[in-house]
């Protein structure tokens, strides 16, 4: 006799009530259940899809807008590809990707790690072909800096008559001992943004304004060193000290001086010519007048 399947329910006893043949049914099958212990599907791959509230920068005020972030994450340092909003027609996406390097909650295998090299231009110029192909890019000459340092960059425009903008920045703290104990921590920062009708100062702009939101809460992880010392001006007699605006208000133009409205003159009459004075008449002949008056002769 072939063997029974586990799945086949079993015959029920005929001295069984037909009113409790129902429960017994719904007692195996829970037994079924029970025994086979479900576990939930995970994927195998180190890229997730995460809120965009947990995005480890903010945008400016003004934008771009975040519409997406892909984290990955390694043995030392998790990665965050920020997907921007995208006006323009150049092939590729605005993002920044961001990497914060340290002691991460591992989630991942000991030999999966992500290099943290020094910035070099070699390096960094691959990094903008691959995001920007065909985009001739000239990288800045002038000196840039945010909150969190200096960064480079480089602008250039598309064949589309975008205005594309590549920057790059390295946020490390010196190290404070020789231990590495203290003070430990790297974060990497790219931008890649192009967009139609905008000039190299506004899309420089968003890395100047962009706010890094995330950290390692680890007692040694400070990529920043340490607080700026206090301005010596302060609590000095003499010394003024007023807090900048947050905000530049722009002054009001100034009114446009108000001209005069043009006066219309009564049209003068043209002139009448005068006709010209008669030329002297011609003398008459046998004209007698000039003369003094002769006597006939006498007969």
């Amino acid at each position: 006799m072939p063997p029974r399947s586990l799945l086949t329910p079993l015959p029920l006893p005929r001295s069984i009530h037909p009113s409790l043949k129902g429960v017994a049914s719904a007692l195996a099958l829970l037994s079924l259940a029970a025994c086979g212990g479900g576990k939930p599907i995970t994927s195998g791959s180190i890229a997730t899809r995460v809120p965009i509230e947990t995005a480890f920068v903010d945008m400016p005020p003004g934008g771009p807008g975040v519409v997406g972030v892909i984290e990955r994450h390694y043995a030392n340092a998790t990665a965050q590809e920020i997907i921007l909003t995208n006006r323009s027609h150049t092939a590729g996406q605005n993002a920044v990707n961001v990497t914060l390097f340290g002691p991460v909650k591992v989630v991942t295998g000991v030999e999966n790690l992500q290099s943290n090299p020094a910035l070099s231009l070699s390096a960094v110029g691959a990094e903008m072909r691959e995001a920007l192909p065909g985009v001739p890019m000239r990288v800045s000459p002038y000196y840039a800096q945010n909150r969190y340092g200096s960064f480079g960059y480089a602008s250039g425009n598309s064949a589309q008559g975008d205005t594309c903008l590549y920057a790059w920045q390295r946020v490390r703290g010196p190290d404070l001992d020789s231990n590495f104990t203290i003070g430990q921590g790297t974060i990497s920062i790219r931008l890649r943004l192009c967009e139609p009708r905008s000039s190299e100062a506004e899309l420089l702009a968003v890395m100047t304004g962009m706010t890094i939101s995330s950290y390692i809460l680890a007692a040694n992880w400070n990529p920043y060193g340490g607080a700026p010392p206090i301005p010596p001006t302060i609590g000095q007699l003499g010394a003024t000290v007023v807090p900048e605006a947050a905000v530049a208000v722009p002054a009001a133009p100034e009114p446009a001086p108000v001209r005069a409205a043009p006066v219309r003159r009564a049209p003068r009459p043209a002139p009448v010519a005068e006709a010209p004075a008669a030329p002297p008449a011609a003398e008459t002949v046998n004209r007698f007048e000039d003369y003094a008056p002769v006597p006939p002769p006498q007969p």
